[in-house]
């Protein structure tokens, strides 16, 4: 419901939650805006409040395309509301959980981003002082960086101060979320802008691993690696990146980059980090993989208030509240007693400890080593037993201890947002590693037809029904029984759908029961049903069947193959073909004769960087079309169980997923995100078209087929819906 904030705004609805507010996407007389209104259960936390304001006061100094703009700040009643810029797109952390590790070349773009912002914010003698996943913003609505990456904004000044402020917290307290804190505030020094610098070192070790380099167990155990362990080592990265990386997790706060530094060396080791896919590095503490429990079991078939809050997998955070369970919205910051002196030496004597007793060792060789046998091995195992009665003591004393020492008693507690919250599965980092390749032959076998293929006549661009919650991902469409279905994700990874009969729009449908990454692929089987694909947050691939208005519920594909890309479907009959990337691979599989076939890669030119699509001809053959990493998009086609040799499709390119679709005639089109698409009437020539102008968009499109003409749909700048037919 629309609630009035101040004379010139209102908030429509919730977009996110944090520890001090909540986010709402509102309107004022500029248009779009985003308000940020502090809970009211913490309104007369003089504190808070305090943060809050300060967040105004240090935004709005700040005028930089990196750094998310305060716009007003709104005093009226019980609210008080920061109306800050609309940025179109989720923030890190869920593009993190959605699909895994970044490619390097993705991780560096997206970190140099917020790299420039901190060096504008510290020549102005700012700190973040809570520089994270959660608070860094990706911004769909302007043009990717190298590699597809989203460009970046860094947001929630809410604990920054400026560096020649007075000191608004007390000395013995800890502001900041563990898993990024610098040693030095651990250990009680002045917070200097070096601290955001390991903060952000932190942020992209953790998109390049999966998990952050010293998070994990009980928050003293986190301080305490922080302080005294040394930076664990990413195989297989490049070690110009990592050199720059270790130097920016120093301990000493002197011995890091500045931010400008940091920025700049980063832009100019992007050229040699190209075509690099993602690291498939197991989590020491990876947990099991469990699927289904904990999903919503009902959807929405017409929408209404919308008070969703996104819900996200349990990284490698650890609990802000200690003795509780990490919450799925994770808590913007967390204010800790810092530990005596004593309790730190006692940690770092721990730390000596497990060094000492793995020291001499070589990497990945037995503990015991050779002093399993002969006289030495009484007094290795007399050193043993000593060195674990110790480890056991320090163990006890600092979880016992721990838990009193880091929460200290201090009453501020910070309330869980929805502690309901299911766990959700992290996904498996070594994805599918080892596919067979799928059987390959000559040239494509189509026969060219006469003629060049017709380019249909496009109407202008209508605005489709108004979406209920913005659209965070390309949108896919399906024709079934005269009535076309249009689906698409929000960012809460809830599928939204809307149907079109005739030239008339039913209302917005919501699928909930998983939550999505990307947009699902439908397809048309026969008997009148509509199966849906999506890739979870999980990395599974799942399905379900619409028919006769009512939807089955989900069940997994296969329930262990893991992708990185939102599948692509096509229905030949019964026969279904099913595409997705795996790593660099382009993967597929196929339902044929009740069953699935296992997953196999498809060689492609160079590897896959977006999502693939697929479209069916009449004749059984199935097209696949691919974006590569050098934007150029690939073709091949599967006949007869075999897939030929690829072809490059001249006239279009990007590198988000293309979207094809056939007419009845033979003539394929084949579309992007820009305004230029490609027409073939035999998959061998290609001639270019251009669609209507509009603003751009850096998601893919969706179309359909029917007997008069194609009709396409992509999603605008603001998360909106908009179509054009040509025929």
């Amino acid at each position: 419901m629309a609630r009035k904030i101040g004379s010139r705004y209102t908030a429509h609805s919730v977009i996110g939650r944090g520890s001090a507010g909540t986010v709402w996407l509102g309107e004022g007389p500029e248009g779009p805006v985003a308000i940020k209104i502090l809970r009211e259960d913490l309104a007369s936390d003089q504190v808070l409040v305090g943060r809050f304001v300060q967040e105004r006061t240090v935004l709005t100094s700040l005028d930089h395309p990196r750094v998310v703009g305060v716009r007003d700040l709104v005093v009226d009643g019980d609210d008080l509301a920061l109306v800050m810029e609309l940025v179109h797109g989720s923030d890190l952390r869920s593009r993190l959980d959605r699909e895994g590790p970044f490619t390097p070349q993705a991780a560096v773009s997206v970190v140099a981003d917020v790299a420039e912002g901190l060096a504008a914010a510290h020549a102005q003698g700012v700190i973040h002082r809570d520089v994270k996943p959660e608070n860094i913003l990706l911004d769909q609505g302007s043009s990717p960086g190298p590699g597809g990456a989203p460009r970046a904004k860094l947001s929630d000044f809410g604990i920054a101060r400026l560096v020649d402020a007075p000191r608004r917290t007390r000395a013995t307290r800890i502001i900041g979320t563990p898993d990024y804190l610098a040693p030095e505030i651990i250990e009680g020094l002045e917070p200097r802008a070096a601290v955001d610098i390991y903060a952000l070192a932190t942020v992209l070790y953790e998109l390049l691993a999966g998990f952050t380099p010293f998070g994990g167990g009980h928050t003293g155990a986190v301080l305490r690696r922080h302080v005294t362990e040394t930076v664990p080592s990413l195989p297989g990265l490049p070690e110009p990146l990592w050199k720059v990386l270790a130097q920016c997790l120093a301990k000493a706060p002197a011995s890091r980059l500045r931010a400008a530094e940091l920025a700049t060396g980063l832009r100019e080791l992007l050229p040699g980090l190209a075509g690099l896919p993602a690291l498939h590095i197991a989590h020491p503490d990876a947990p099991a993989v469990t699927p289904l429990p904990g999903y919503d079991a009902e959807d929405e078939t017409a929408e209404d208030e919308e008070t969703a809050t996104p819900r996200r997998r349990r990284g490698s955070a650890v609990p802000l509240v200690p003795g509780s369970a990490p919450d799925s919205s994770r808590e913007t910051h967390t204010n800790l007693r810092r530990p005596r002196p004593e309790e730190l030496t006692g940690l770092a004597e721990a730390s000596r400890a497990q060094r000492a007793a793995t020291a001499g060792r070589r990497p990945g060789s037995s503990p015991l080593g050779a002093q399993r046998n002969g006289a030495g091995g009484a007094t290795a195992r007399r050193r043993r037993l000593v060195l674990a009665g110790a480890a056991a003591v320090v163990l006890a004393i600092v979880c016992v201890g721990g838990y009193a020492a880091f929460s200290g008693p201090d009453t501020t507690r910070h309330h869980h947002d929805n502690p309901g919250d299911a766990v959700w599965p992290t996904a498996s980092s070594t994805r599918a590693a080892g596919l067979p390749k799928a059987p390959v032959a000559g040239a494509t076998d189509s026969v060219p037809a006469s003629g060049d293929p017709y380019l249909p006549v496009w109407a202008a661009w209508t605005d489709a029904p108004a979406v209920p919650a913005p659209l965070v991902s390309g949108v896919r469409a399906v024709r079934m029984d005269g009535t076309a279905f249009v689906f698409g994700t929000d960012a809460t990874g809830a599928i939204r759908y809307l149907t079109r009969t005739g030239g008339s729009f039913g209302p917005w449908g919501k699928l909930t029961g998983i939550h999505v990454s990307g947009e699902p692929a439908p397809v048309v089987l026969p008997g009148g049903v509509l199966r849906l694909f999506a890739t979870g947050t999980d990395g599974l691939i799942y399905q379900r069947d619409y028919s006769g208005g009512t939807w089955t519920p989900w069940s997994q594909l296969d329930g262990h193959t893991r992708v990185d890309s939102p599948p692509a479907a096509a229905a030949t009959g019964d026969r279904v073909d099913l595409v997705a990337r795996i790593g660099g691979d382009l993967a597929t599989t196929s339902y044929v004769g009740g069953a699935w076939t296992a997953w196999a890669a498809v060689s492609t030119v160079g590897q896959v960087a977006g999502e693939p699509a697929l479209a069916a001809e009449n004749g059984g053959k199935v097209d696949a079309f691919v974006a590569a990493s050098a934007g150029a998009v690939q073709h091949t086609q599967l006949a007869d169980g075999l897939w030929h040799t690829y072809r490059a499709v001249t006239g279009v390119s990007g590198q988000a997923r293309p979207e094809a679709v056939q007419l009845g005639t033979g003539e394929v089109y084949v579309f992007s995100t820009g305004p230029a698409y490609a027409a073939s009437a035999s998959g061998a020539t290609w001639i270019q078209g251009t669609l209507p102008s509009g603003p751009a968009s850096s998601y893919a499109p969706g179309a359909y087929a029917d007997g008069g003409g194609i009709t396409l749909f992509r999603v605008t700048p603001s998360g909106g819906l908009q179509y054009t037919h040509g025929k």
